[in-house]
């Protein structure tokens, strides 16, 4: 089958169009991919804020309710005792006082507890996440070296074949041309 240089150079730039096509759908597609993944994680990390915020809301909530309880309980104490003696009341008001600080560093204690607790968590989640964002950064970098030596060894070949037909066209052209 002979063809005409204009077929030849046509035929050339049909196949460069088709494999530019293919290669912009391969990259759109791994970007989406990375969009869709990075929303994922995000409304993951807000959902698990939004927890630990109830969480130490609700906390903070019973302590105080706890402390309340405890106060009026002091309080109705010390109204019945200060009809007595007041040697025993400055002894009883020293033993609650004492009996509120103690509960309280108790409490703070517990709170800073729980605060240790939740950075934990949140820098373990950040370690997790960053660990797959990373290995999903090494795939698709390892896909995109792949996909590029695929194409360079594809346009290496593409190339010598087409110094093979343009050799083979010279011929052609010094045989038709020249035996004349």
């Amino acid at each position: 089958m002979e063809m005409t240089e204009p077929q030849v150079w046509t035929l050339i730039g049909v196949f460069a169009a088709v494999m530019i096509g293919v290669i912009s759908l391969l990259l759109r597609q791994g970007h989406k991919t990375l969009t869709v993944l990075s929303h994922q994680n995000e409304s993951t990390l807000a959902s698990l804020s939004h927890q630990n915020e109830s969480t130490l809301a609700s906390l903070t909530r019973q302590n105080e309710i706890t402390l309340t309880s405890l106060t009026r309980q002091n309080d109705s104490t010390l109204a019945s005792l200060s009809h007595q003696n007041e040697s025993t009341l400055t002894s009883l008001t020293r033993q609650n006082d004492s009996t509120l600080t103690s509960f309280r560093r108790e409490i703070e204690a517990r709170l800073e507890g729980l605060q240790g607790v939740f950075d934990a968590r949140f820098e373990a989640m950040d370690a997790k996440f960053d660990a797959r964002f990373e290995a999903m950064d090494a795939k698709f970098d390892a896909r995109f070296d792949a996909m590029d030596a695929k194409v360079d060894t594809r346009l290496g070949s593409i190339d010598r074949r087409l110094e093979d037909l343009d050799k083979e066209v010279a011929n052609l052209a010094t045989r038709f041309w020249g035996s004349s």
